[in-house]
């Protein structure tokens, strides 16, 4: 097993490329997840190499077992290669699943989302919904930046990710959450294939997305507040939509 006390170490230096770099991430086809919670959790066939202090090593060998490309690392690399202010003691750089052909009954929509916790929020609403397939459109956020690797608590291993150039892309109605919109608790018949679309945080809804919807749905509020989060609107609708 290799130990790797150098900063300048070449495996070193990738992950901290692949940490600050979209255009690596997507030229290599890798990311990096890190936290014990969260890569215990991997599923096989997704981690190329896990980075653990000895410590770490020592204590969870319920994750070292299942790896073969183990690396050993001191504390200063460890916090060279993290992307937290409290390392946990281990990264994993993983491969990004191989894009599909998959067609769903119901999909989500990130039009122009540029925060990394609502992205995350969202990813691990999706798949506790039983939904698999994120479409981004426009300037989204990174799906696969630590950040958001690390808000989706690991759901982003069990998400297809696929770049929406048009809505034609799409097979099912588009649903978009709009203040308004018709109030999504009213909805005369509740759908059972949709495209659930939530706009950018400050912005909102684009103007081609909004022109194109099949149905604008709205979260009623109360008279004092105008909107909810991102990350926790989209949630409240997709379980209305799928459970309600």
């Amino acid at each position: 097993m290799e130990k790797i006390t150098s900063i300048s170490n070449a495996k070193i230096q990738e992950i901290k490329k692949l940490l600050s770099s979209k255009a690596d991430r997507y030229q290599s086809g890798k990311f990096i997840a890190e936290g014990v919670n969260i890569v215990k959790d991997i599923p096989d066939g997704f981690i190329l190499a896990l980075f653990m202090t000895e410590n770490t090593f020592q204590k969870y060998q319920n994750i070292a077992k299942k790896n073969k490309n183990i690396y050993l690392v001191s504390d200063k690399v460890m916090g060279a290669i993290s992307d937290t202010k409290s390392p946990s003691g281990v990264v994993a750089v993983c491969c990004m699943p191989q894009e599909s052909d998959i067609k769903c009954d119901k999909c989500i929509v990130l039009d122009d989302l540029q925060d990394p916790g609502n992205a995350g929020t969202i990813i691990r609403t999706a798949v506790a919904c039983g939904v698999n397939l994120i479409y981004c459109y426009g300037d989204c956020v990174d799906l696969y930046s630590p950040k958001v690797v690390r808000s989706s608590m690991g759901g982003i291993f069990f998400v297809n990710i696929k770049k929406l150039q048009s809505k034609s892309d799409l097979s099912v109605p588009l649903f978009v959450l709009d203040m308004a919109g018709e109030n999504l608790f009213k909805l005369a018949d509740k759908p059972s294939k949709f495209a659930l679309l939530v706009g950018n945080e400050s912005r909102g809804v684009s103007k081609e997305m909004k022109e194109q919807a099949d149905n604008l749905i709205a979260l009623p509020m109360n008279g004092n507040m105008e909107s909810l989060n991102a990350g926790v609107s989209l949630s409240i609708a997709l379980y209305q939509l799928i459970n309600g």
